[in-house]
Formats: C-alpha cells, sequence, structure tokens
C-alpha cells in the first residue's frame, strides 16, 4: 500500500519500512539538518505540555514551581539552576511547560508503540529546532541552564524582559540517567496555548502509525533492545521491564 497523505502535512506509515522512508523524507523537506523526535501512543493527542492539558492548574504554576522546591530540598540536593528543578518536575510527572523530544527515532517509537492501547492510531512528530526557535527571532538552540539568555524564571514565569508567545527548543543539561538514556530534548511552551504543529506548522512534521505498523515497530524495538529497562534506566524501569517479561 503506498504512503498516504492525509493534509498537506500529515502522512500515514503502513509499515516500519514506510516509517523509515517517510522520515528520510520528510527530515530533508525541513529548512535545517538537525531534527528531534517525538512518539505519542495516540495521534489525536496535540503538542501540548502538561501545564496545558488542564487550564485550570495553569495560573498555579509558579505555586507549584516553589513549593516542589521547597518540598523537594529533603529527597536530594539542592538544585542551584532553576531550570534543573524544571527538569525534575518533568521527570517525576508534574505538570510543566515543557514537552518530551528526543535525538533518537528509536526512542520516540518506544514511546508511539509501546503504550499504544490497539484502539487507536500512534503518531511520529519530527521537529526542526531551529525552525522553531525562528519565530521567536532565537538563531540558536539554547543549552541549559549555562545560556543566561533563556532564564526560566524571569522569562517565563516573571515574563521580563519579553512574555514569550512560541515555544522554545532547548538543549538540557543531562540531569539523570533518564535523560541521557533517552537522549532527551525539550520544547518550553510560550504563553500561547495553541499546539505546536498549528502555532509553527513551517518547523513540524507529523507521520500518523496505522494499527497495521505497530506490531512491526514492536519487533524493532525488540531487536534494537529498546525496552523499559533501557529507556528508563533505574529501579521503577526494571520493574516495569521484568513485569512485561513476565506475562
Amino acid at each position: 500500500m503506498k504512503n498516504k497523505q492525509t493534509t498537506n502535512r500529515e502522512y500515514v506509515a503502513n509499515t516500519w519500512n514506510e516509517l523509515l522512508a517517510l522520515v528520510k523524507g520528510l527530515r530533508g523537506e525541513l529548512p535545517n539538518r538537525q531534527v528531534w523526535f517525538r512518539g505519542q501512543s495516540n495521534a489525536a493527542y496535540a503538542l501540548l505540555p502538561g501545564l496545558y492539558r488542564n487550564t485550570t492548574i495553569v495560573t498555579k504554576e509558579l505555586w507549584l514551581f516553589q513549593k516542589f522546591r521547597q518540598l523537594s530540598l529533603r529527597v536530594f540536593p539542592r538544585r542551584t539552576e532553576d531550570w534543573e528543578a524544571l527538569f525534575d518536575m518533568q521527570h517525576y510527572g508534574l505538570p510543566t511547560r515543557l514537552l518530551d523530544w528526543s535525538e533518537n527515532l528509536g526512542i520516540s517509537a518506544f514511546f508511539a508503540a509501546r503504550y499504544n492501547r490497539n484502539a487507536s492510531q500512534a503518531a511520529i512528530y519530527i521537529l526542526d529546532p531551529l525552525a522553531l526557535n525562528e519565530y521567536s527571532g532565537i538563531n540558536k538552540i539554547p543549552f541549559v541552564p549555562d545560556d543566561k539568555d533563556i532564564d526560566y524564571r524571569s522569562i517565563f514565569l516573571e515574563k521580563r524582559p519579553f512574555a514569550p508567545k512560541y515555544p522554545i527548543a532547548i538543549e538540557p543539561v543531562f540531569a539523570n540517567d533518564r535523560m541521557l538514556a533517552q537522549r532527551g530534548m525539550f520544547t518550553v511552551h510560550g504563553d500561547d496555548i495553541t499546539p505546536i504543529e498549528r502555532l509553527c506548522p513551517k518547523a513540524v512534521k507529523r507521520i500518523v502509525l496505522a494499527q497495521s505498523a505497530i506490531p512491526e515497530v514492536l519487533d524493532f524495538l525488540e531487536t534494537a533492545n529498546i525496552n523499559e529497562y533501557t529507556v528508563y534506566p533505574d529501579m521503577l524501569g526494571i520493574a516495569d521491564y521484568l513485569r512485561r517479561t513476565l506475562l
């Protein structure tokens, strides 16, 4: 079956090989060579971070950040940088304005296929981070927390020297083992709650994974040794991996 383009920015992969071919072709359509990937287990989900999936908590961002820093001090060493504290919040599943991406297509395929519940199509997004940052007039991918031009507290919480509208792609220090294992990158959403694919269409491509492709993706993951343990190299990942292999 031929690859089917469902909209001017959306494609469907019916097999693993079709996915690879589409990724190769779509990378060439993006302005820059560097791309990031994101896998979503349900193609209906938009590119919105956890903070914006429930509008009632958006106004509580500052309170949540300050409370996390206060209460987490006894659990692990004090974070001297706000960005590192924000990465910890994302790591532990708290709602933030961060959205996870990876430099590794295989990691994104894991998130798209492993958690797909056979009731819906999955999706792989391809992001050009430099093209995304051009929307905000930024000609680089800031490395945080070292890059002092992009400060979480002043820009995103205090809105100075500007209130950010567009998402910004950032390259983080790998603050924990999961970020390293997943080759994790982030976009940090601005104040416009429009999903990235609608707000910044020139920077992102989307491939829908048909249900027929999911078993082939899972076979690839097994062969490539991409599983709960290698993606989550901690005790929770070990437990999830062993629990699945028992079934």
